[in-house]
């Protein structure tokens, strides 16, 4: 994670220097600094994930340095370009105009003074580490860069697209015809209920998967819709998705789209469900309160319809109807595990040179799994980049260290798993680990928007654009760290949603809370403690009962967070808690903020206080359904913007015109890329015009109404 973050310091801090007349040759000797200190950070990191606490020590510190010298000169450099345009603009009108540089050289001889200090400080900082790696005798890799090139053609040769069914898949135990039997019986009688249960890495999805395509089951019913349930679900969500599934008229599916009523998508979805033919899969539902939420819209009664339910816990499937079918999957056997890991990693049989010995340390390594397809597919993955016998038995060692460390930790069969997956992390191209590290923000089994991810990514400075963030996430799902979603119905083979299934999550957490930098506080759970110091992420969970634990953040005292996501079910004192937030973290580049509620709320309608204009580091700004109708001036301060997301899920029927008036500052945001407004389709204040002239870099523009916005702005 270090690597990474040096990298992309030096990577953006590039074309800095040109602001920074008068402290150059500090700025640069600092750069030279992280440069030399970069070469040493890949054997740095490994042995500090090994154990080396002094060098875990260092390695943070070096994050540290980096992130400040960023924060140092990105924040000069914002605040004396606005200062520098203000002052040419003055002097425009008295026919006089001072050059930009001048400002900054001339006319602010103290604050370059001051930054010129901190520099100072940072590099003394960085020269001390740099010696102390040296002394350490940390071996030196002058190959930095290789891991993007190298990884990038892996992906050429293994590009995968969402139309291909899984590969996953290894038959144990004849599961699959038992399953299929079950669904394809003939005649009413019976329980409509399947189940199949176990632990998480037990390829429940992936057989489900498998018999939902099977040909017999597909010969035996008229109509099929696969939801995804998970921990965060809202009830008219999984309603309305198994509707649209199943009904095939166009217009039946927009029609229902627009329902928002849950008793009126239940009942729509029992009569659906009592005519057709259907199989329903609902895929990861964690408990039977979570059933008892969907039961309106599922009979019991004896018809020709089949749920197929997957979950962690047989009592889920005994909940949902105790003569329902209940399938536990084995663990794979030793011939399974093989065949499935030679699949994974492209076991080439024909190398007859080697085939033996990569063969011994690839069965050893299955057992290792514990027979669990999951790590196995992960490891497999990860053996794929790996050509030679040494290369092979070099990951059985890792593996079995890594098994060696947690033995202790109790729950030997999680650990040993547990262990496998953190191999494939401690593998990945350091340009990949922020990436999977950031995906622990999002609540578990969350599904994630692909282009809104990428936009967050971008916004970090993780990845330089977009289309290389998409290259990122999907060298993740090659590697079998980040499951596909949805598929785009537009462009061919593109994913719109992904997430992270099974023990991923946990993975992306503790390496997380390892590196430090990514923290995420969950209310739900009891005693969660608040971050101390050297956090720069932080992601909220709340629930109905925890909600007023959000308050506690402003007691937080780093203040130099620079991303803020928060997900919670309702919102109180909005206004206060906002000013808070933006008065104690002013160096924030993401605040997102996204309320996600089974109904909807007429108290959620706010206003974004006048301290957001203090955050001038802004990137992403996403206040998703919490009722935002009213923008400061001090939005058009936001110089950095390029995503404003105000979308709600209510359409509103009547706005008052100075809310709608306040929304014009959004034409002095020349930087936006992407603009998400609120939808309203029954305006009754006329003449009112929202300006958007300005906004040359737009790419995306969600819920234009030509009754409010100007066509012709948009040319």
């Amino acid at each position: 994670m270090a690597e990474a973050v040096v990298s992309f310091v030096l990577e953006k801090l590039g074309d800095e220097a040109e602001f920074l007349l008068g402290v150059k040759e500090k700025f640069e000797d600092a750069k030279r600094e992280l440069v030399m200190i970069r070469c040493f950070l890949k054997d740095a990191d490994a042995r500090a994930r090994n154990g080396d606490e002094t060098l875990a020590l260092w390695v943070q510190e070096i994050t540290d340095a980096a992130y400040d010298l960023d924060d140092v000169v990105s924040t000069f450099v914002l605040t004396h370009e606005a200062e520098a345009e203000a002052e040419v603009e003055a002097a425009a009108t008295k026919g006089v105009f001072d050059k930009v540089f001048d400002c900054l050289l001339f006319k602010r001889p103290i604050e370059l003074h001051k930054v010129g200090s901190e520099i100072d400080k940072i590099l003394n900082r960085l020269s001390k580490l740099n010696q102390n790696l040296q002394s350490y005798g940390v071996l030196r890799n002058n190959n930095v860069g290789d891991a993007i090139s190298s990884n990038q053609r892996r992906n050429d040769l293994r590009q995968t697209y969402a139309h291909v069914p899984e590969d996953d898949f290894v038959e144990n135990e004849g599961g699959m015809m038992k399953l299929v039997t079950q669904l394809t019986k003939k005649g009413n009688s019976g329980s409509p209920f399947v189940s199949i249960h176990g632990m998480g890495g037990l390829g429940k999805t992936t057989l489900a998967k498998e018999v939902y395509h099977h040909k017999q089951v597909r010969k035996n019913f008229n109509c099929f819709a696969w939801v995804f349930v998970s921990q965060q679900f809202t009830s008219k969500d999984i309603l309305k998705g198994v509707l649209i599934d199943l009904v095939s008229d166009p217009r039946e599916k927009k029609e229902i789209g627009k329902m928002e009523r849950q008793e009126k998508l239940a009942e729509k979805l029992y009569d659906v469900l009592q005519e057709q033919k259907c199989l329903v899969v609902l895929d990861d539902v964690w408990n039977t309160e979570d059933l008892d939420r969907l039961k309106a819209g599922f009979p019991k009664t004896e018809t020709q319809r089949k749920i197929l339910i997957t979950t962690r816990r047989r009592d889920v499937g005994e909940h949902a109807d105790t003569r329902g079918f209940l399938y536990q999957p084995r663990h794979l056997d030793d011939i399974a595990s093989w065949e499935l890991l030679k699949k994974k990693a492209f076991f080439r049989e024909d190398a007859k040179s080697y085939y033996e010995d990569m063969e011994k340390f690839g069965k050893e390594m299955v057992k290792d799994c514990r027979d669990l397809p999951l790590p196995i597919v992960v490891l497999g993955e990860l053996l794929s980049t790996k050509h030679t016998v040494d290369e092979w038995e070099a990951v059985k060692q890792n593996v079995k260290e890594l098994i060696n460390k947690g033995q202790s930790n109790g729950e030997q069969e999680y650990n040993t798993v547990f262990a496998v997956l953190r191999l494939s992390y401690d593998e990945l191209p350091y340009h990949l680990k922020p990436c999977f590290l950031h995906l622990a923000n999002f609540p578990e089994d969350y599904e994630i928007n692909v282009k809104e991810l990428c936009r967050l990514w971008t916004a970090e400075d993780f990845v330089p654009a977009e289309d290389k963030a998409r290259e990122c996430l999907m060298a993740l799902v090659d590697r079998s760290m980040v499951q596909r979603g949805r598929r785009s119905s537009i462009v061919f083979g593109r994913i719109k949603t992904c997430r992270m299934h099974d023990l991923m999550p946990d993975l992306s957490l503790e390496m997380g809370k390892k590196e430090k930098k990514f923290h995420r506080i969950n209310f739900q759970v009891p005693g969660e403690s608040l971050p101390t110091s050297n956090v720069r992420r932080l992601a909220v969970q709340l629930n109905d009962d925890n909600v007023d634990g959000l308050p506690r953040l402003t007691k937080i005292s780093e203040r130099r967070l620079r991303s803020f996501l928060c997900f919670a079910p309702k919102v109180r004192n909005f206004n206060d808690l906002m000013e808070s937030l933006f008065n104690r973290f002013n160096m924030l580049k993401v605040f997102k903020f996204e309320v996600i509620s089974e109904e909807y709320d007429e108290e959620r309608v706010h206003q974004i206080p006048e301290e957001i204009g203090k955050l001038i580091h802004l990137r992403l700004i996403s206040f998703n359904d919490c009722g935002l109708l009213f923008l400061p001036p001090s939005v058009a301060d936001l110089r950095c913007l390029q995503t404003l997301d105000l979308r709600m899920s209510m359409d509103l029927n009547s706005v008052d015109l100075d809310s709608l008036r306040s929304m014009n500052v959004i034409s002095k945001l020349d930087h936006l890329r992407h603009l998400y407004l609120p939808q309203f389709s029954h305006l009754e204040e006329d003449g009112f015009r929202l300006r958007l002239d300005n906004l040359t870099s737009l790419e995306t523009l969600v819920n234009f109404n030509p009754g409010y916005c100007e066509l012709d702005d948009l040319s």
